[in-house]
């Protein structure tokens, strides 16, 4: 199994911030912005160095709900917990799955992010789903360049040939007998189902439009 194991080589990462072309209200909140965490991670796998991209909008709205702080105090420490993210994959050097590397990491991640809070000075605790969604481009990144580094989809590198462990090693006993790879499909589907989000703000009629953007999109639904 040593050749499909990885080792992380080095993370980089970068945002991207971009204006709504009109606000949008959910979860009871008006957002009219979103920054996006961009990560490049490069691993030794099979004999090869692979190079992987993950990117995740931060999300902080609906990830760290909250009435106390700020919308650019709640981004910026989920930026700070992300930076923290990086050093600990770039200096771990743990050599395992993708799956496995994340997981050991894990209570380390939210550690990092009490240790983020504190040296804020922030006046709550952050959420451990804002955690997670500050980790989650980077283990997209470990998935993308371990799939490249076999050759295959990511999708394909979660059955038991890459990962030997049930789920019991991860989730606990009541998961013994049961693998990833009988919840995840290696194959791509010929059709997925989609959503349009209704922002409570969205005009349904032209007689909802107050301010026309006026930039030939459609402005109602």
């Amino acid at each position: 199994m040593e050749r499909r194991a990885a080792r992380i080589v080095d993370v980089t990462t970068a945002t991207e911030s971009f204006r709504y072309r009109t606000p949008i209200k959910f979860g009871g909140a008006v957002l009219d912005r979103v920054t996006l965490l961009n990560v490049t991670l490069t691993l030794e796998a099979n004999g090869r160095t692979a190079v992987g991209f993950g990117s995740m909008p931060m999300g902080n709205v609906w990830a760290w709900p909250t009435r106390s702080l700020s919308y650019e105090t709640t981004l910026d420490a989920m930026l700070e917990v992300a930076a923290a993210a990086a050093k600990l994959l770039r200096d771990c050097g743990l050599r395992g799955h993708p799956v496995e590397i994340i997981h050991a990491l894990e209570a380390e991640f939210f550690r990092s992010a009490n240790a983020v809070q504190a040296r804020l000075g922030l006046a709550e605790a952050i959420p451990k789903l804002a955690t997670l969604v500050a980790v989650s481009p980077f283990d997209a990144a470990l998935h993308d360049a371990y799939g490249k580094a076999f050759s295959l989809s990511a999708y394909c590198t979660l059955g038991r040939d890459f990962l030997p462990h049930d789920l019991s090693h991860f989730l606990g006993p009541d998961y013994a007998g049961r693998f990833l790879e009988e919840t995840v499909s290696p194959l791509p589907r010929a059709s997925l189902s989609v959503y349009h989000l209704v922002g409570a703000l969205d005009a349904l009629t032209p007689a909802d439009v107050g301010q026309p953007v006026g930039d030939g999109l459609p402005e109602t639904l």
